[in-house]
């Protein structure tokens, strides 16, 4: 009799990946997308896409303050975004957003990871069009501050998947962050739908 395989249990990263697909594809989807990618987006809509990243992230970082500190206990301190985005804006000489929307209420800490599972994993592609715009578009170097944190440490993406792993152990946790997951792409594609020229 032959043994039964050993199937491998799905991890916390790759079961968001795999329930957000479809969220994700709509963020991608938006116009602007394969220029941003490519490096050749104009400097006026490269401010427009800061300026909803700040829109979204900085309410959201003030609201979830106090649970974004404790995560270094948890093994992954936090970059704070809103001010390297606040810091390109003025080196493009454009103004923030006036009047951001309130943030996602998280509802517990398993949504919040979910939602912090979207904000780390934009950085994978920030670094990747930061090399773009730095090449196409080297003007904009000293405006690339938010997209260049995914390139301080390239290793950061395993540790956060491996914290991931560790706060969201059984189904129901992994539930609940797949919601906050979701709600944070579908914040994003509204902010950057309504804010970006086509």
């Amino acid at each position: 009799m032959s043994p039964v395989p050993q199937v491998e249990p799905q991890s916390a990263a790759r079961f968001l990946r795999e329930v957000t697909a479809q969220a994700h594809a709509r963020v991608e989807a938006l116009p602007h997308m394969p220029a941003l990618a490519a490096g050749t987006l104009d400097r006026a809509r490269y401010a427009q896409v800061l300026g909803c990243h700040l829109a979204v992230l900085a309410p959201w970082e003030c609201t979830h303050a106090p649970w974004l500190d404790t995560l270094a206990a948890h093994g992954w301190p936090y970059r704070r975004r809103a001010a390297a985005l606040r810091h390109d804006l003025a080196a493009l000489e454009a103004s923030a957003p006036m009047a951001p929307q309130p943030a996602l209420p998280a509802d517990g800490p398993a949504r919040a990871w979910g939602m912090l599972y979207v904000v780390e994993g934009a950085l994978l592609g920030g670094r990747i069009i930061a090399r773009q715009l730095r090449l196409q578009q080297p003007q904009l170097a000293p405006a690339l501050a938010y997209l260049d944190m995914g390139s301080q440490d390239p290793s950061a993406w395993r540790r956060f998947q491996g914290c991931l792993e560790a706060a969201l152990a059984d189904p129901p946790s992994r539930a609940q962050a797949a919601a906050g997951a979701r709600a944070m792409f579908a914040r994003f594609a509204h902010h950057l739908s309504a804010g970006v020229r086509a």
